[in-house]
């Protein structure tokens, strides 16, 4: 298994090393570059005082040795000089050594010296006295060689203990850094003890998405959960008045068997079966799901009210106005919609006189759907509580009070906006929004966050 502190630490260790060979490297380089240059001007100006104890004798030229430094008489003394005038004149430093005269300036490289010495050498021809001379002025370079060798491993040493120091404050920077993910790690361990999800959000920048996520989860299967025991007990309650009156009809018909009684225990049977059908449906709610059919308008719209139609009748008005843009494709479930704009259409059309209308709207931030109908409308007080599961205004209109609430379940769990009002034509409006950014950001920051 890959490790993350693993795989900092061998890159770590890779840019160290490369930053000690080339700064360690290339600052010896640099500074024996400046010493070259230190060292020739020191030569030139020997050269110059060499050139000065040149005399002009009465036959030729001759040096005057009383005018050299002392350092070129002593044998190896790592200053050397070999002069042609016509007549060539050596330190007595030098021995039986040879120095070159083949150059102007300094030469590229070292020159083996007496006594396994290596050479700085500067080389010239110059006027003296109205005659060509040809110098070379060396110097023994090696202690500086034998210097650079040793800070050269001086670095290396320095280096190796700055990786292996550099490591350990890294893995102690990790261990601080990696500390709210343990913290993420022990909450989310007691998730399967019953304990609810919700993780701290005192996290770094960089895992606030991912919190952000696990919370959001946390927060959708809480409702799976709640929706799933709301149904149930939906389903329990509504269960007993049909199965209560199939009971007694059944007991009626064991003893006066006729076609009344069996007709209305078929009227109850197919009730309990809407029942359950519906509860079905609301245990199915699940707004994170990722393999269900996107909702069409254009093709799912008019399917469902030549469905409410056929159910309510032909006389009865659907006004579907739609804005540009939410013609085609939502970004939302086509199961969710058809549940939420099912049950929000077939409540306007038990109350409606004569006309109900559907407007929708969709754009960047979400999505606009607004339902109103002319009938009797409902008081302001009454507004919160028809949303409630099994509340009806009316005993006399079919249903069972839960197509409303189950639009607010699907409201809450799409993280939306739902409102009542009264509407132009004297009935009632329902308005809701459902935010389109979480739901099409969703699937781009699972693929991004992970990188």
């Amino acid at each position: 298994m890959n490790s993350i502190r693993r795989q900092l630490g061998l890159g770590l260790v890779v840019i160290l090393l490369v930053t000690v060979v080339v700064v360690g490297q290339g600052g010896i380089w640099l500074f024996d570059q400046a010493l070259r240059q230190y060292l020739t001007r020191t030569l030139q100006s020997e050269t110059d005082s060499l050139l000065a104890a040149i005399t002009q004798g009465s036959a030729s030229l001759y040096l005057d040795r009383r005018r050299i430094d002392a350092d070129y008489d002593r044998p190896y003394s790592g200053r050397y000089f070999v002069i042609d005038a016509g007549e060539r004149w050596r330190s007595r430093s030098l021995w039986d050594a040879r120095l070159p005269l083949d150059a102007d300036g300094l030469h590229n490289t070292l020159v083996s010296g007496p006594n396994n010495q290596q050479l700085l050498v500067w080389s010239g021809r110059y006027q003296v006295h109205g005659q060509v001379v040809d110098t070379s002025v060396a110097i023994d370079y090696q202690p500086l060689v034998h210097a650079f060798d040793r800070a050269r491993w001086m670095l290396w040493l320095l280096g190796l203990l700055t990786i292996a120091l550099a490591l350990v404050i890294q893995r102690w920077l990790l261990y601080r850094a990696l500390l709210p993910l343990r913290r993420v790690r022990s909450e989310l361990a007691g998730w399967p003890l019953g304990k609810r999800l919700e993780l701290s959000e005192q996290v770094p920048e960089e895992l606030e998405p991912l919190v952000s996520e696990i919370n959001h989860l946390g927060q959708q299967v809480e409702q799976i959960i709640q929706r799933s025991r709301s149904g149930q007990a939906d389903l329990g309650h509504a269960l007993k008045t049909p199965l209560a009156v199939a009971t007694s009809l059944l007991q009626s018909a064991g003893s006066n068997p006729d076609s009344e009684c069996l007709n209305a225990i078929a009227v109850q049977l197919q009730s309990i079966r809407n029942l359950m059908d519906r509860a079905l449906q609301r245990g199915r709610l699940a707004p994170e799901s990722q393999a269900s059919q996107r909702f069409n308008a254009g093709q799912d719209l008019p399917w469902l009210l030549d469905s409410l139609r056929c159910m309510h009748g032909e006389e009865l008005v659907l006004d579907m106005r739609l804005e540009r843009g939410a013609e085609g494709g939502w970004p939302f479930e086509r199961e969710d919609m058809l549940e939420l704009l099912g049950n929000l259409l077939d409540n306007a059309c038990k109350w409606a006189t004569h006309c109900v209308v559907l407007e929708a709207s969709l754009k960047l931030e979400g999505l606009s759907l607004s339902v109103a109908d002319d009938g009797p409308g409902v008081a302001e007080d009454d507004r919160v509580a028809i949303l409630s599961r099994g509340h009806r205004l009316d005993e006399n209109i079919d249903g069972d009070g839960l197509g409303l609430a189950i639009v607010r379940d699907l409201v809450e769990a799409y993280q939306g906006q739902l409102g009542l009002m009264e509407s132009a034509m004297g009935g009632l409006r329902i308005d809701l929004f459902l935010p389109a950014a979480q739901r099409a950001l969703s699937s781009d920051e699972r693929r991004v966050d992970i990188d």
